[in-house]
C-alpha cells in the first residue's frame, strides 16, 4: 500500500512545486482562446504591476503583495474553497503546529484581557514559563523592551505577541511581568520544545472513558495526536474503563495518517478510507492493520456536530460504517476532500485539493456529511437570550466584575482564587447591574458566561462541563442503560432520525496560544 506521508485533510507539507503562476517557458495558446498565450498573461501581469507602481495616486512600498494577489485570484478561479494561497507566516505556523506538532517557546497560554493587555492563563507544566514560575494572572508588559497593549493605535495583535514569544529553540527572550504586589521585573528566558496538545481526556463516573480531539496533528505516529491519544487510551484501560466516548465536536480536520491511525486503533479489519484523484498517484487505499488498540468489547460512542469536518469525518464515517460503535450528536459538515500543502519561492505556500475520499463503504460525504445514529441537537439559549448575550459579550461589565472579584480576592502572590463557586453567589448583583443597561439574561446563561471566562483567567481547563452539555449527557445515558448494541442493530422498522440542517462553511478558530 503507498502511503503519502504528509498528505492531510485541511493543511499538509509537500516536496515538489508545481505550481507558480505561469511558467514562462510555455509559449502556447491557452485552450479555449487561440489569440492569448501563456507568455502574453505572464507579460500583461508583470505591465499591469508596472504601470501601478508608475501611476496610482499613492506610493506603493510593497509591490510584492500584489504578485501574491495575483497567486491568490489565480487559485481563486478553481471555486473551491480549500484551494488558496497561504501567506509565510501561516505556512510556518501549520508546519509547527500541524505538521510538527511542536514549536520554540516559553510554554504558556496567553490571552487578551478585556482592557488590551496580555495576561498569562496557565503556564504548561515542565516547560521555561513553569520553571522560572511565571503565574496565572501575570500581564506581561514588554517582550525584549517592547510594550505590549493590543489597540488600534498601537496596531499590535495577540499574533504580533505570538511571534515575538516564539523563536529558535535554545534562543532567549526577555519579558516583563506584572505581578500583584510586586514591582515589574524582567525574566530571560531560553527557548525550548513545547508541544502543541490536541487531545484532552478524563474518566467519567460509570468507569466511562472519555477522550477529546481537537485536531489531527503530527507527522510522526509517536508524536502530536496519536502519541496523545495511546497514552490517553491506556491510562483508561489500566484505570478499568468499561466503554470509551471519543469527542470529535468542532473537530475541523487536520492530517490523513493521524485520523486513519485513530481510527485503526478501534477497527480490527477492512477498509477505513480511500481516496480518488485526477491522477493515479493519488489513488489510495487504507486498511486496517492488526493494531488494535482499543478492545472490540468495550462500547464505543463518538460524538459529532455540524463543525466536524475533514480528518474527524473519516474517523466518524470508518467508526460508523464497520459497525465498531455509533455517532451521537448532529450531521457533520461534509467535506470529503484532502488537500496538500505546496511550499512556494515566497515562503508561503498553496493548499490545493488533490483528491477525494470516502468512508468503508463508498460512500462520499463532500457536501452531504454524515449523519448519526442518535440525532441531539445542542442545549442553546433562545433567540432573545442569544441576543442579549451578545450584548454581555459586547459590553465590559462581565470582564470588569470577574477582573476585580479575583483582585479582590487575591490575597499573595501565588495564591490566586480557583474556586468558582465563591464568586457564583455574587451573580444575582452583576444581573441587576447589566439590567440597569438594559441588558436582561437569564442567570443560567450569565453563569455559564462568568464561569468560562473566570476559569481562563485563574488557569482552570476543564475537560467536560456536563452541566451544559446535553450530547455528552446523551452518551453517558446510552452507555448507561447497556443502548450501544440497540442503536448498531435496530429492528428493521426503525429508521434513523431526520438529519440537521447542514452548516454553512466552518469558521477558522484560532485556539488560545501556547507560546
Amino acid at each position: 500500500m503507498k502511503r503519502y506521508t504528509l498528505s492531510v485533510i485541511v493543511l499538509v507539507i509537500a516536496i515538489s512545486v508545481p505550481f507558480l503562476l505561469i511558467s514562462p517557458n510555455d509559449r502556447g495558446a491557452l485552450s479555449g482562446d487561440g489569440h492569448v498565450t501563456q507568455e502574453m498573461l505572464n507579460d500583461a501581469l508583470t505591465d499591469a504591476i508596472r504601470i501601478a507602481k508608475r501611476n496610482y495616486y499613492k506610493p506603493i512600498e510593497d509591490s510584492g503583495e500584489m504578485f501574491r494577489g495575483s497567486i491568490k485570484g489565480a487559485l481563486a478561479s478553481l471555486n473551491d474553497p480549500y484551494t488558496y494561497y497561504v501567506s509565510p507566516r501561516e505556512h510556518q505556523r501549520a508546519v509547527e503546529n500541524l505538521y510538527n506538532a511542536q514549536f520554540g517557546g516559553l510554554g504558556i497560554h496567553i490571552y487578551e484581557d478585556h482592557r488590551g493587555f496580555i495576561k498569562i492563563s496557565k503556564p504548561i507544566p515542565n516547560t521555561p514559563a513553569a520553571l522560572a514560575n511565571l503565574q496565572a494572572g501575570d500581564y506581561i508588559t514588554k517582550v525584549n523592551g517592547k510594550s505590549i497593549h493590543l489597540s488600534e493605535k498601537t496596531g499590535l495583535h495577540r499574533d504580533n505577541v505570538v511571534d515575538l514569544l516564539r523563536g529558535e529553540i535554545g534562543t532567549d527572550v526577555t519579558i516583563t511581568v506584572q505581578r500583584k504586589f510586586l514591582d515589574p521585573f524582567d525574566v530571560t528566558l531560553t527557548r525550548g520544545k513545547i508541544p502543541v496538545s490536541s487531545v484532552k481526556s478524563t474518566m467519567l463516573e460509570g468507569d466511562i472513558g472519555y477522550i477529546r480531539i481537537t485536531g489531527f496533528i503530527g507527522s510522526r505516529r509517536e508524536d502530536g495526536t496519536e502519541g496523545e491519544f495511546t497514552e490517553a487510551l491506556d491510562a483508561h484501560k489500566a484505570a478499568g474503563m468499561q466503554a470509551l466516548i471519543l469527542d470529535l465536536r468542532d473537530n475541523q480536520g487536520g492530517l490523513l495518517n493521524a485520523a486513519y491511525h485513530i481510527a485503526d486503533a478501534f477497527i480490527p479489519e477492512g477498509l477505513i478510507v480511500s481516496t480518488k484523484g485526477e491522477r493515479r498517484e493519488f489513488n489510495e487505499e487504507y486498511p486496517a492493520t492488526s493494531e488494535l488498540q482499543c478492545p472490540s468489547d468495550i462500547p464505543l460512542i463518538v460524538l459529532v456536530n455540524e463543525y466536524s469536518a475533514s480528518a474527524s469525518e473519516i474517523v466518524a464515517g470508518a467508526i460508523k460504517d464497520t459497525r465498531r460503535g455509533i455517532l451521537v450528536g448532529q450531521k457533520t459538515y461534509g467535506k470529503g476532500v484532502v488537500q496538500k500543502r505546496y511550499p512556494l519561492p515566497d515562503g508561503g505556500s498553496m493548499s490545493l485539493t488533490i483528491s477525494t475520499y470516502y468512508t468503508p463503504n463508498g460512500t462520499k460525504i463532500n457536501e452531504v456529511g454524515i449523519q448519526p445514529q442518535v440525532v441531539i441537537e445542542p442545549e442553546e439559549p433562545d433567540e432573545i437570550e442569544q441576543l442579549m448575550l451578545r450584548k454581555v459579550d459586547a459590553n465590559d461589565t462581565l470582564g470588569n466584575f470577574i477582573a476585580k472579584w479575583i483582585d479582590d480576592h487575591y490575597q499573595r502572590p501565588g495564591e490566586m482564587p480557583k474556586d468558582f463557586s465563591l464568586l457564583e453567589t455574587e451573580l444575582p448583583k452583576l444581573r441587576q447591574t447589566l439590567e440597569e443597561d438594559r441588558i436582561f439574561v437569564s442567570l443560567r446563561w450569565l453563569k455559564q458566561r462568568a464561569e468560562s471566562l473566570f476559569n481562563l483567567h485563574v488557569g482552570i481547563q476543564p475537560v467536560v462541563n456536563l452541566a451544559y452539555d446535553r450530547q455528552l449527557q446523551e452518551a453517558i445515558r446510552i452507555i448507561t442503560a447497556d443502548e450501544v448494541e440497540k442503536y448498531l442493530n435496530p429492528i428493521p422498522e426503525e429508521t434513523e432520525l431526520p438529519s440537521t440542517t447542514q452548516a454553512a462553511m466552518p469558521e477558522k478558530h484560532e485556539p488560545t496560544a501556547e507560546e
